[in-house]
């Protein structure tokens, strides 16, 4: 913030100079911080920018602070009440008739404390409290488990995508001689000019799906810089985006479903102590038709002597209301239906994670399967690609053919990358599912909930 300016309507210059520095390095500070192709393997260091810079993540900390200032408002007693009082202010004749001051010598001055006792409320108050307080917290835990399996699969996209320009480049590469070569042969009338023409449109679509794979590289780096915060660049290579995916999709990750699991899933978690909150707001509810009462004390100081009244007196009163209209029963109806939706969520998230990591596992196999075949058929393309140059060498093959060999094992490659995706992706729902990530320096852990 700058200093505020002078009487004269200028501000200070000297502090501006001062502050103008320490403003512009704070602000270059973050704009030079960019992630390097290394940090994607740090899921730590991604798992902390993710903690301190993601808009629903910070908005879900701060709900967790607000939650926490309420269980400081439920240990607090109720403010006493201070009456002060003015009475028996005369009007009129008085009596006895013709008394001297009668504003002086009739009026009596009272002061009186009154506190509100609760009665069988407080302890469910402050457990609700604290319940909501721990379902905050472990509500901004699970929003941020979404937002860091988000962003691996962002950088998923990363990878793949980068991998599969550099694939269609090689691609668009030998397209562009094999069309130069059918061109030469349709000038010396060896093949149509219909063949040069289908070769050109399938020139031009290769070119098109790698301008569509560029683009997507670009989309990907732009929603991880929208997470992070942070410039997000490319691998730098296909072969460690590959090594990346590989890595991802192929880690050990648990088939069935686990109490482990619940206990570390934090969405159950926020929902336990969604349970326990609703729990005691029904306790809390029910608990309404128990009057609290009022206690009040008062002292008197009446002036009014000459009429027989005490000079100074206390008084203790209690003030207590009938439950009779309302006794909770509204109260009682919202905590009630929160109670049932609570455990209707929890039950139904338990029963998605458990059929997610199975049907993760399963999609794991039948991709690692496919990859297998993938790989037989990547093997027979790498030899015929083989075999054919070396029979061009020899004058067995024409220039087209290895070519066209090329391109099928380039086409091999390009399915072999979906399907590393593939693997990855199926990887992280199931670490989603598990509930298998990093915590950041200050992640608040779960607590008891008294």
């Amino acid at each position: 913030m700058l200093p505020s300016p002078t009487r004269s309507g200028r501000p200070p210059l000297l502090p501006i100079l001062i502050s103008l520095p320490l403003i512009a390095i704070g602000q270059a500070a973050w704009a030079d911080e960019a992630l390097s192709p290394a940090d994607y393997q740090d899921e730590a260091r991604l798992a902390q920018l993710i903690w301190d810079r993601a808009p629903e993540v910070l908005e879900a900390r701060q709900q967790s602070q607000v939650a926490a200032s309420e269980v400081t408002r439920a240990h607090l007693y109720p403010n006493p009440q201070l009456d002060l009082g003015w009475g028996t202010i005369p009007v009129g004749r008085t009596n006895p008739a013709n008394l001297s001051d009668p504003v002086g010598n009739i009026p009596n001055y009272s002061v009186g404390l009154s506190e509100l006792f609760e009665l069988a409320k407080r302890g469910p108050r402050q457990n609700a409290a604290a319940a909501e307080r721990e379902a905050a917290s472990a509500q901004a835990r699970a929003i941020f488990a979404d937002k860091f399996f988000d962003l691996l699969t962002t950088i998923g996209h990363i990878a793949m995508n980068e991998e599969r320009a550099a694939m269609l480049d090689h691609e668009v590469g030998e397209g562009d001689r094999l069309l130069n070569l059918d061109r030469a042969r349709a000038d010396k009338g060896e093949i149509a000019r219909m063949s040069v023409d289908r070769s050109e449109a399938e020139q031009l679509r290769l070119i098109a799906e790698r301008d569509e794979a560029r683009t997507e590289l670009e989309s990907a780096r732009a929603d991880c810089a929208t997470v992070l915060a942070a410039t997000c660049p490319a691998f730098g290579s296909e072969e460690a985006a590959r090594a990346y995916l590989d890595r991802g999709g192929n880690t050990s990750l648990p088939a069935e479903w686990s109490t482990d699991i619940a206990a570390r899933r934090p969405d159950l978690a926020a929902l336990d102590a969604a349970l326990q909150a609703a729990d005691e707001r029904v306790t809390l509810a029910k608990r309404q038709a128990i009057p609290d009462l009022t206690v009040r004390f008062g002292y008197t100081y009446d002036t009014f002597v000459a009429s027989g009244a005490q000079r100074q007196s206390l008084g203790l009163g209690v003030q207590m209301p009938l439950p009779i209209a309302d006794h909770g029963q509204a109260d009682l109806e919202a905590a009630s239906a929160a109670l049932t939706r609570a455990r209707r969520a929890r039950d139904a998230l338990t029963n998605s994670g458990r059929l997610t990591l199975e049907a993760s596992s399963r999609r794991r196999a039948l991709v690692r399967d496919r990859l297998t075949q993938l790989q037989t058929a990547g093997e027979k393309a790498d030899v015929m690609r083989s075999n054919t140059e070396g029979a061009a060498r020899e004058g067995g093959a024409s220039q087209v053919d290895v070519l066209l060999a090329r391109r099928r094992y380039q086409e091999v490659l390009l399915q072999r990358t979906q399907l590393d995706f593939d693997l990855y992706d199926a990887a992280l729902d199931a670490r989603r599912a598990a509930a298998l990530f990093p915590t950041p320096a200050d992640f608040p852990q779960e607590a008891s909930v008294p």
